[in-house]
């Protein structure tokens, strides 16, 4: 990767370039966009009409789109059709390697991971690319998957258009005012594992991820180890959330320890601590690179943290960054390729939405809402799973399998029908380990029908909400106005909704009334001792549990 062009020696005729699929979006959303960016002073490159398809990229968008600050590219459902903009998309990303240009994913009413794993339209329109360009489609879907993981924002349709182009507006001029990183958006688009789910994987067995640790915290010790890290470190305990702190005799040698390394692996979350002389230390670096591994293969999340440091130095190694890497460069002359790793990986974490702290605001304040957002994370996924009864993987295998027999899109409910104790519910909750990192929000009700009769079913509907949401005034008073709410904000999202030990076909209906209350893509999983009662609510895959008493 070709060094960075620091910012200063770089004079931006446009401070943002639109890349997006003209039939889709041109008149309506990107139009809007455009027209809001003009109406706040920034200067915006928006082609004037549309481009045959297959038509090399003219020496006028080629300049537009390096002489752009941010890059914002617009994935709508047939975005990828246009080799066009596949060749743009190229370009866009290169530049961003060369000049460090900024670059924000929008995802139109679009699923971030059929982007990123090419699945749907975009599947449709590899494939047909495949028969005209075979040379050029493995550069495509690296540039798609790439693109798709950095941090964006995403467009479900359940909020007014013209509030999410404000929030893009104030992105782009905080980006603009150079050094600026947003903090956690509401929703921000997180990373998925990079391990296609084939037909084949799916009907094989795999144990759920087992954590060791709930945060992994990556930092300079002479930095922050003692103030800053310290204090996070104590503020995530607090709240029990275990936390890996390395002692200072980790590391020694070369290289970073076999111990730190098993703790990368075994944490669900990384917090990179960035500060001034973070690039100083290859043990830093080199625990940096081993952490975004793990966040492609294994979908952990990466929270970076710019503590007293601007997040472009980070990105473009500047500054400190930049004497830094100097050094390490002229101590690894030999190796050469360790230092241009390094390099990727600085590039790459500080692309990811995290937290800037500027000396402006309580520390502890500060560090309260990293805390807020690794609670809400921690919650998507138990770390406590007690390992599997001998003789349920096969069962477990089966119904993961039922559950995308017919691919990862429409909306689907599935059964799971057995006495009690025959473990439906532990299939369950394999399951929603197995599978939950693939939706945008999950929810494991537990104990519906005990729950039901001692609370109520607007009870339960509130707290489906609440997981879902994480908002009070989502709150219902009545089972229809529940049912209404429910209704109203799910229809556009895809979600994991497990429903334990149902009784009752109010509870159904109350909770998971029609398919149509839910976004595509979205899994509605209910166990129960009734087979009648499923398929009385129209549940037609259902998986009958081998009776096994002894397991609990």
């Amino acid at each position: 990767m070709a060094n960075p062009i620091p910012q200063a020696s770089r004079e931006w005729e446009f401070d943002v370039f639109l890349s997006f699929r003209g039939p889709e979006t041109r008149y309506g959303f990107t139009g809007y966009l455009h027209k809001a960016f003009c109406e706040k002073g920034i200067r915006t490159f928006m082609d004037l009409e549309d481009l045959i398809s297959g038509k090399k990229i003219q020496q006028t968008f080629a300049r537009a789109i390096e002489s752009s600050r941010i890059a914002i590219v617009v994935f709508s459902e047939h975005y990828a059709d246009t080799d066009f903009l596949l060749r743009e998309l190229v370009r866009i990303l290169e530049c961003s390697e060369r000049y460090g240009q900024f670059v924000l994913p929008i995802f139109y009413l679009l699923d971030p991971g059929e982007v990123r794993h090419q699945r749907g339209s975009y599947e449709e329109a590899m494939a047909r690319h495949e028969e005209k360009f075979k040379d050029k489609v493995p550069v495509w879907r690296a540039a798609l998957r790439d693109a798709a993981n950095l941090s964006g924002l995403h467009f479900k349709g359940d909020e007014f258009e013209y509030e999410f182009i404000e929030r893009i507006s104030k992105l782009v001029l905080a980006i603009l005012k150079e050094d600026t990183l947003p903090v956690v958006a509401d929703n921000p688009v997180r990373a998925e594992p990079q391990v296609k789910a084939s037909q084949e994987s799916l009907s094989s067995f795999s144990s759920p991820r087992q954590y060791q640790y709930h945060v992994f915290l990556n930092f300079r010790g002479c930095d922050t180890r003692y103030r800053f890290t310290g204090s996070l470190f104590k503020a995530l305990r607090d709240k029990k959330i275990h936390t890996f702190m390395d002692d200072v005799g980790l590391h020694r040698g070369n290289d970073i320890s076999r111990t730190l390394v098993e703790a990368i692996k075994g944490s669900r979350i990384a917090i990179i601590v960035f500060s001034e002389n973070y690039a100083e230390s290859t043990y830093c670096l080199d625990e940096l690179v081993k952490i975004l591994e793990c966040q492609e293969s294994d979908g952990q999340f990466v929270l970076p943290v710019f503590y007293d440091v601007y997040h472009s130095d980070v990105r473009r190694q500047t500054g400190s960054y930049g004497t830094a890497m100097a050094k390490h460069e002229e101590k690894f002359k030999d190796d050469p390729s360790k230092v241009e790793k390094w390099k990727r990986a600085l590039h790459r974490a500080a692309n990811i939405t995290g937290f800037v702290f500027d000396g402006k605001k309580y520390e502890h304040e500060f560090i309260g809402k990293i805390v807020e957002v690794v609670s809400r994370e921690i919650k998507r996924v138990n770390l406590h799973v007690a390992d599997y009864p001998i003789g349920l993987e096969s069962q477990i295998s089966e119904v993961k399998s039922l559950v995308f027999s017919d691919g990862y899109d429409g909306v689907h409910m599935v059964g799971i029908h057995g006495n009690g104790g025959s473990g439906k519910t532990t299939v369950a909750h394999a399951i929603y380990h197995l599978i939950a990192n693939g939706f945008e929000s999950i929810c494991f009700l537990e104990n519906v029908r005990e729950n039901s009769y001692k609370h109520g079913l607007v009870h339960l509907q509130n707290i489906l909400l609440s997981n879902i949401f994480e908002r009070k005034n989502l709150k219902s008073t009545s089972v229809e106005q529940g049912i209404s709410t429910i209704q109203h904000w799910l229809q556009q999202k895809k979600i994991l909704l497990i429903l334990d030990d149902v009784d009752k076909l109010e509870q159904l209906q109350a909770l998971a009334g029609k398919p149509d209350w839910f976004g595509s893509g979205t899994r509605v999983i209910v166990t129960t001792r009734d087979k009648s009662l499923i398929e009385s609510h129209g549940i037609e895959r259902i998986y009958e549990m081998e009776n096994s008493n002894s397991v609990q």
